[in-house]
């Protein structure tokens, strides 16, 4: 299971304010109080491994830092009130509902009034990884290029993405069965590469990989359905079919025209079919706990998909 560290505070006190909010990102505060009533900080973390969100609220006060660089995506959305993010040659307004990426590497400074944030951290050498394999851009030449959203679409798309992985993260007491953890760490890499501008947007397409023998499929699609119930990469699956990973995901293109973890995706879903069938009426069992447990986090979206494929609902297949 992936349990966090969790951590909550509710606190007036400017020091364990600033004590607190270092377990985000370590930075140097201001704070002033407008509100003598309702001014306050509170927090709620929570680390896994390779993942982290926070929901963050400055009440009734104007908040200043000046953070140090940090080595991984820090993104967010500003819930409510208003924020501005300072880089070395420009500043970014953050409105209500705004979404934000801090910048990588490099000091940069942050000002919110009376505000709410629910932010979302992921190591680079999470995401970058997920580029290679998406565009066959090296993981080492991934830069992000600016602080806000690409597109207003995008905007929207962050928010209710942001709140979903808060919801599920930033939790006390949560123990996520791996692949879910998984699949948020995912979720949270691929939303912050089409949502921010970074090189992979710009960078030229390398040329497509030669002719894939349909054996480099066969060996990917056994070395799945063998390991389906553990966390899977591109990259491990390209080096158990003996390829490259960007030659990987061409061959699944041109083969069985759908992605390597879109086939794995279709995978766990007939082991979570299998499951509702073998389950013992009145035994407890429920169909969010096993969609969990193989991955699967939004239930709306598992309910579609099951439905399209079965031709039912999975409450269905669990009762009978």
């Amino acid at each position: 299971m992936g349990s966090s560290r969790y951590f909550e505070i509710r606190t007036r006190n400017r020091e364990e304010a600033a004590e607190s909010l270092n377990r985000v990102a370590v930075h140097r505060p201001r704070m002033r109080f407008d509100d003598t009533e309702a001014g306050g900080v509170s927090l709620r973390t929570a680390n896994y491994d390779g993942l982290g969100a926070d929901l963050i609220r400055f009440g009734g006060m104007h908040y200043a830092a000046a953070v140090e660089p940090v080595d991984f995506l820090l993104a967010g959305f500003v819930a409510d009130g208003r924020g501005v993010v300072h880089g070395r040659d420009d500043s970014a307004e953050l409105p209500r509902h705004g979404g934000f990426l801090y910048p990588l590497g490099v000091e940069f400074a942050a000002e919110y009034d009376d505000a709410s944030l629910a932010t979302v951290r992921v190591p680079l050498d999470v995401i970058a990884p997920m580029a290679e394999a998406a565009t066959g851009m090296p993981a080492a030449d991934l830069r992000f290029e600016a602080v806000t959203p690409v597109s207003e679409a995008m905007r929207h798309y962050w928010a209710g993405t942001a709140v979903h992985l808060t919801r599920h993260l930033a939790v006390p007491d949560a123990d996520l069965p791996p692949l879910l953890l998984d699949q948020l760490r995912r979720l949270a890499g691929a939303s912050m590469l089409t949502v921010f501008p970074n090189t992979t947007m710009t960078a030229a397409r390398l040329p497509e990989p030669g002719r894939i023998p349909p054996a480099a499929v066969r060996r990917a699609v056994a070395y799945m359905d063998a390991h389906a119930d553990e966390p899977l990469t591109a990259a491990t699956i390209a080096a158990a079919a003996g390829i490259g990973v960007r030659g990987l995901q061409v061959a699944f293109r041109r083969h069985l025209d759908q992605t390597p973890l879109e086939y794995l995706r279709r995978v766990r879903l007939e082991r979570v079919h299998r499951e509702l069938q073998a389950a013992e009426p009145g035994a407890g069992v429920t169909v969010k706990a096993i969609a969990r447990r193989w991955g699967f986090a939004n239930p709306g979206r598992f309910t579609a998909e099951y439905r399209a494929v079965y031709g039912h609902l999975p409450s269905r297949t669990l009762r009978t």
